[in-house]
């Protein structure tokens, strides 16, 4: 993995984790991963992302898990995104798009469009999602297509950790 390069987890990739492929009652290992990626520099979030995290239920173990003490640097402010949000937003509103696809994108606390243009603003993180471009949709504005008008790349959690977690969740950068 790129040194220069840093990560940006969508919080879909943490609740389809959460919930199918990677739970905590069996692959404590995978949210160590996270964990050790942050301490390491590399892996990390927006705080758009730990809101809708917490807008679950309080005994949802995201919920706890985005509280954790090890993870309070892990949720970057998104608003040094705003000019580029501004941008994006612009782009979103001149497209193919229906209305409501348009509204879904661009809701103020919805993280997909701040995760895009935090990266942006930044220059050097990597969009972690599991959505997949669809550039001819009218009815959703998929996180792949939008991140290219910004000039930000995206990769899936299973390529992500096909890079840097070794077959063994260990973080290696």
């Amino acid at each position: 993995m790129p040194n220069s390069e840093r990560y940006l987890i969508d919080s879909d990739v943490l609740i389809t984790s959460k919930n199918l492929y990677y739970r905590p009652d069996f692959c404590q290992a995978f949210w160590d991963w996270i964990v050790s990626g942050h301490k390491a520099g590399m892996l990390f979030s927006v705080d758009k992302v730990r809101i809708e995290l917490l807008a679950g239920k309080k005994k949802d173990r995201l919920y706890a898990w985005a509280q954790m003490p090890e993870l309070k640097s892990f949720f970057l402010p998104s608003a040094a995104g705003g000019p580029k949000w501004k941008e994006l937003a612009k782009w979103a509103t001149t497209q193919h798009y229906l209305a409501a696809a348009q509204a879904k994108f661009l809701r103020v606390e919805s993280a997909d469009a701040w995760l895009i243009a935090y990266a942006a603003a930044q220059g050097n993180y990597v969009i972690v999602t599991n959505e997949v471009s669809a550039p001819m949709s009218q009815t959703e504005i998929k996180l792949p297509d939008a991140s290219t008008v910004l000039n930000v790349k995206t990769i899936s959690m299973f390529d992500l950790l096909q890079k840097a977690a070794h077959k063994t969740f260990i973080f290696k950068p």
